[in-house]
């Protein structure tokens, strides 16, 4: 009886006298869009997964330099208590930076001057830096004399000793600044952290590359997770049974000190005034929108005709806005892996849309690098805009990761004359 009930033949009037007397159909229609740039706020830093430091000159957003922040701390307490220290003598001291592996700079490799810098003041592990937060620091370079121009190599293990280390940036620092740490063994301001950070507050590193042209310099992504990430004295004990024995004494960089870094932008830097004349004039037509990661650039959409498209004997089933990138890029200078959409709060913060509340990957918003071109699902929030229960304030373009890379990346807004922004509207009328 099963085997003949499910090989009968289907009703094929079954269920239309559930549905109305006219069957459904599907409208496709476009909103009009009006798009403008604006200035970031500065972005939370601290505490992420890597650090940024480095820099270069885009011709369309200008100039972007990037510096870190950090404590050193011991990694033991007591450090030379109860021993002879009257022999300890210096040979060199390095700061070590691994790179993040394998996403390890932004732009090109090419040499650029560090520097390096003591902080003076003191740094909170429950507070939260951003990249405007420049610390105060003496203004003496503790870089070795001729060390600080270095060409950046991420896919070379340095060797030292008979160690092969990772890929790594070494600075070679005064050899004052060694000393200052061997003549501490001992004393009160090596017993613990909290003495030590008293008695060295941390380094700000930063690079000074007044020379650099269009297209010249990199961001370098750095680990400062990982225990390669530190500084380390190189020294000898005269006193000692075996005198010409290499020492050396660790200071980490790790989590769970203050970490973060600090973005600069000079837009005046740039070849071209389209993003001046962007921010200049919110109101004018957009041809091209600009986004930009550390603080960089943000792009707000508006609206103005949904609720119109929306009137009448239609249903809206889908929203997708479709943002393509615009033209080519230099290679160097890819498009954010991820951009994020949000709406704006009374108070002017970020929220969420409610497409993005049950899933993120649900909204999309991913780099298509075939289609080179951005989408985003926006069903529910432009639901909401109809219905009344969001306001048609308009939603804001974020680029993703933005406290970790340089990304930027320049779109085609509405008003471009080939392949322009838009947002599809899917209807269904009864």
């Amino acid at each position: 009886m099963a085997l003949i009930s499910s090989c009968k033949k289907p009703d094929e009037d079954l269920g239309l006298t559930l549905l109305p007397g006219d069957p459904l159909g599907a409208v496709v229609d476009s909103a009009d869009l009006h798009a403008y740039v604006f200035v970031d706020s500065p972005v939370r830093t601290s505490g992420l997964s890597r650090n940024l430091l480095g820099s270069y000159v885009d011709p369309d957003f200008g100039l972007v330099r990037l510096g870190m922040v950090t404590q050193l701390r011991l990694t033991t307490n007591n450090v030379g208590q109860g021993q002879d220290n009257s022999g300890l003598q210096a040979d060199s001291i390095v700061l070590a930076l691994a790179f993040d592996v394998p996403n390890t700079h932004y732009g090109d490799l090419n040499a650029q001057l560090f520097q390096v810098f003591e902080i003076t003041e003191d740094l909170s592990i429950d507070s939260v830096y951003k990249t405007d937060d420049v610390p105060q620091v003496i203004v003496d370079d503790l870089v070795a004399s001729h060390a600080g121009y270095l060409t950046p190599n991420p896919y070379e293990q340095p060797t030292v000793g008979n160690d092969t280390l990772v890929p790594q940036l070494r600075i070679r620092l005064k050899n004052a600044l060694a000393e200052r740490f061997l003549n501490a063994f001992g004393t009160a301001d090596l017993v613990d952290n909290a003495a030590f950070l008293q008695f060295f507050k941390g380094i700000h590193v930063t690079v000074d590359n007044p020379g650099q042209g269009a297209y010249q310099g990199g961001v370098l992504y750095l680990n400062t997770l990982t225990s390669a990430s530190k500084v380390t004295v190189y020294y000898k004990d005269s006193q000692s049974s075996d005198p010409d024995q290499q020492r050396t004494f660790d200071l980490a960089i790790n989590s769970n000190g203050v970490r973060y870094s600090i973005a600069e932008h000079d837009r005046t830097r740039a070849l071209t005034p389209a993003v001046a004349n962007a921010l200049a004039d919110p109101m004018a037509p957009a041809p091209t929108v600009y986004l930009q990661t550390l603080g960089g650039l943000r792009t707000a959409i508006d609206f103005p005709d949904i609720l119109e498209l929306a009137a009448g004997d239609r249903l809206l089933a889908k929203a997708e806005l479709v943002i393509p990138v615009q033209g080519a890029y230099y290679p160097y200078y890819v498009p954010p892996t991820t951009m994020f959409i949000f709406r704006r709060g009374s108070d002017g913060e970020d929220v969420f849309l409610p497409d993005q509340l049950s899933s993120i990957a649900g909204i999309d918003g991913q780099f298509r690098v075939s289609a080179q071109e951005y989408r985003f699902n926006i069903t529910r929030y432009i639901q909401g805009v109809v219905n009344g229960t969001i306001p048609n304030d308009g939603v804001v373009l974020v680029a993703g990761s933005t406290g970790v890379t340089a990304n930027r990346v320049i779109l085609r807004g509405p008003d471009s004359d080939t392949d322009p922004m838009y947002l599809e509207l899917t209807f269904t009328t009864y």
